[in-house]
Protein backbone atom coordinates (compact mmCIF):
# COMPACT_ATOMS: atom_id res chain seq x y z
CA UNK A 1 0.00 0.00 0.00
CA UNK A 2 1.36 3.40 -0.94
CA UNK A 3 1.86 5.77 1.96
CA UNK A 4 0.87 9.39 1.35
CA UNK A 5 1.67 12.40 3.44
CA UNK A 6 -1.75 14.02 3.56
CA UNK A 7 -3.07 16.92 5.55
CA UNK A 8 -6.84 17.45 5.45
CA UNK A 9 -8.75 20.47 6.71
CA UNK A 10 -12.54 20.05 6.98
CA UNK A 11 -14.57 23.26 6.70
CA UNK A 12 -17.78 24.13 8.51
CA UNK A 13 -21.04 24.40 6.57
CA UNK A 14 -20.82 28.18 6.22
CA UNK A 15 -17.53 28.31 4.31
CA UNK A 16 -18.34 29.63 0.83
CA UNK A 17 -15.95 30.45 -1.99
CA UNK A 18 -16.74 32.14 -5.29
CA UNK A 19 -14.91 31.00 -8.41
CA UNK A 20 -15.02 32.81 -11.73
CA UNK A 21 -15.20 31.15 -15.14
CA UNK A 22 -13.47 32.35 -18.31
CA UNK A 23 -16.35 34.82 -18.85
CA UNK A 24 -15.88 36.26 -15.33
CA UNK A 25 -19.19 34.75 -14.24
CA UNK A 26 -19.09 33.95 -10.52
CA UNK A 27 -20.17 30.58 -9.19
CA UNK A 28 -20.47 29.99 -5.44
CA UNK A 29 -19.31 26.75 -3.86
CA UNK A 30 -19.40 25.36 -0.34
CA UNK A 31 -15.88 24.49 0.78
CA UNK A 32 -15.98 20.93 2.04
CA UNK A 33 -12.29 20.22 2.58
CA UNK A 34 -8.80 21.34 1.67
CA UNK A 35 -6.35 18.49 1.13
CA UNK A 36 -2.58 18.66 0.86
CA UNK A 37 -1.33 15.48 -0.77
CA UNK A 38 2.12 14.67 -2.11
CA UNK A 39 3.15 18.34 -2.08
CA UNK A 40 0.08 19.60 -3.97
CA UNK A 41 -3.09 21.29 -2.76
CA UNK A 42 -6.66 20.29 -3.59
CA UNK A 43 -10.07 21.64 -2.67
CA UNK A 44 -13.26 19.58 -2.42
CA UNK A 45 -16.14 21.88 -3.37
CA UNK A 46 -19.89 21.47 -3.63
CA UNK A 47 -22.05 23.90 -5.63
CA UNK A 48 -23.95 26.26 -3.31
CA UNK A 49 -26.84 26.26 -5.79
CA UNK A 50 -28.04 23.56 -8.20
CA UNK A 51 -25.63 23.20 -11.10
CA UNK A 52 -26.16 21.35 -14.36
CA UNK A 53 -24.26 18.07 -14.45
CA UNK A 54 -23.57 17.96 -10.71
CA UNK A 55 -25.99 16.20 -8.33
CA UNK A 56 -27.01 17.60 -4.94
CA UNK A 57 -24.84 15.07 -3.12
CA UNK A 58 -21.84 15.40 -5.46
CA UNK A 59 -18.71 17.51 -5.18
CA UNK A 60 -15.92 18.57 -7.49
CA UNK A 61 -12.20 18.57 -6.81
CA UNK A 62 -9.87 21.35 -7.91
CA UNK A 63 -6.12 21.58 -7.64
CA UNK A 64 -5.04 25.00 -6.45
CA UNK A 65 -1.89 27.06 -6.23
CA UNK A 66 -1.27 30.07 -4.05
CA UNK A 67 -0.40 33.35 -5.74
CA UNK A 68 1.89 36.11 -4.50
CA UNK A 69 -0.86 37.19 -2.11
CA UNK A 70 -1.41 34.32 0.40
CA UNK A 71 -5.18 34.92 0.19
CA UNK A 72 -5.12 34.48 -3.60
CA UNK A 73 -5.64 30.93 -4.83
CA UNK A 74 -5.77 29.83 -8.45
CA UNK A 75 -8.08 26.86 -9.04
CA UNK A 76 -7.77 24.32 -11.84
CA UNK A 77 -10.36 21.55 -12.33
CA UNK A 78 -8.92 18.09 -11.69
CA UNK A 79 -9.63 15.43 -14.33
CA UNK A 80 -6.99 12.75 -13.66
CA UNK A 81 -9.04 9.79 -12.36
CA UNK A 82 -6.15 8.33 -10.34
CA UNK A 83 -5.44 11.61 -8.53
CA UNK A 84 -9.17 12.26 -8.04
CA UNK A 85 -9.49 8.89 -6.34
CA UNK A 86 -6.43 9.43 -4.12
CA UNK A 87 -7.61 12.89 -3.04
CA UNK A 88 -11.16 11.70 -2.34
CA UNK A 89 -9.88 8.69 -0.38
CA UNK A 90 -7.83 11.03 1.82
CA UNK A 91 -10.99 13.04 2.46
CA UNK A 92 -12.90 9.86 3.34
CA UNK A 93 -10.16 8.81 5.77
CA UNK A 94 -10.31 12.22 7.45
CA UNK A 95 -14.08 12.08 8.00
CA UNK A 96 -14.13 8.40 8.96
CA UNK A 97 -14.60 7.51 12.60
CA UNK A 98 -12.35 4.48 12.12
CA UNK A 99 -9.53 4.43 14.63
CA UNK A 100 -7.91 1.12 13.80
CA UNK A 101 -4.36 1.04 12.50
CA UNK A 102 -4.68 -2.01 10.27
CA UNK A 103 -5.29 0.03 7.10
CA UNK A 104 -8.30 -2.11 6.22
CA UNK A 105 -10.45 0.94 5.61
CA UNK A 106 -8.55 1.55 2.39
CA UNK A 107 -9.72 0.07 -0.89
CA UNK A 108 -6.44 -1.81 -1.18
CA UNK A 109 -6.82 -3.73 2.05
CA UNK A 110 -3.66 -5.54 3.05
CA UNK A 111 -4.34 -6.41 6.66
CA UNK A 112 -4.34 -9.95 8.05
CA UNK A 113 -7.86 -9.59 9.46
CA UNK A 114 -10.74 -11.62 8.14
CA UNK A 115 -13.37 -9.22 6.83
CA UNK A 116 -16.88 -10.26 7.68
CA UNK A 117 -19.20 -8.11 5.60
CA UNK A 118 -22.34 -9.97 6.56
CA UNK A 119 -22.00 -8.54 10.05
CA UNK A 120 -21.36 -4.96 8.90
CA UNK A 121 -17.70 -4.76 9.66
CA UNK A 122 -14.40 -6.51 9.76
CA UNK A 123 -12.85 -8.47 12.56
CA UNK A 124 -10.17 -5.84 13.12
CA UNK A 125 -12.72 -3.96 15.21
CA UNK A 126 -13.12 -0.83 13.13
CA UNK A 127 -16.83 -1.55 12.61
CA UNK A 128 -16.97 -0.53 8.96
CA UNK A 129 -18.60 -2.34 6.11
CA UNK A 130 -15.76 -2.20 3.65
CA UNK A 131 -17.96 -2.79 0.61
CA UNK A 132 -15.73 -5.42 -0.93
CA UNK A 133 -15.65 -9.15 -0.49
CA UNK A 134 -12.36 -10.77 0.23
CA UNK A 135 -10.62 -12.63 2.96
CA UNK A 136 -6.94 -12.32 3.57
CA UNK A 137 -5.09 -14.74 5.74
Amino acid sequence: MEENNANVEIFDEDSIIELFDENEKGVKFLEIASIELDGKFYELLQPAEPMEGIGEDEAVIFEYTVGDDPDERNFTPLFDEEILEKVFNEYLKAVSDCDCDCGCCDDDCDCDHEHNHEHNGCECGCGHDHGHEHKKK
